[in-house]
């Protein structure tokens, strides 16, 4: 489950990955969309490194993903495009 592990690097990271394929879009999109490169972005999907709070900003920012979700698993304020689809 999404929620469980609250800010674990991998739950993060799984958080990120499901998000974006849910969304339908490749690493590459998913993260210039946001304003990141993929290479700046991929670490963070691949559990390689810590989510930043900048890069967290542009995803919520493009994406309207909230920083309770993303680093805790809260779903209660994601957009419904991408929550019925978890």
């Amino acid at each position: 489950m999404l929620e469980e592990q609250e800010d674990h690097i991998d739950a993060v990271s799984a958080r990120l990955k499901r998000v974006r394929e849910v969304l339908g879009l490749s690493k590459k999109d998913f993260a210039e969309r946001a304003g990141l490169t993929e290479q700046t972005y991929g670490p963070f999907e691949n559990a390689k490194r810590e989510l930043s709070l900048s890069a967290a900003k542009k995803l919520r920012k493009r994406y309207g993903l909230p920083l309770e979700f993303m680093y805790f698993g809260k779903i209660d304020d994601l957009p419904t495009r991408i929550s019925k689809d978890l």
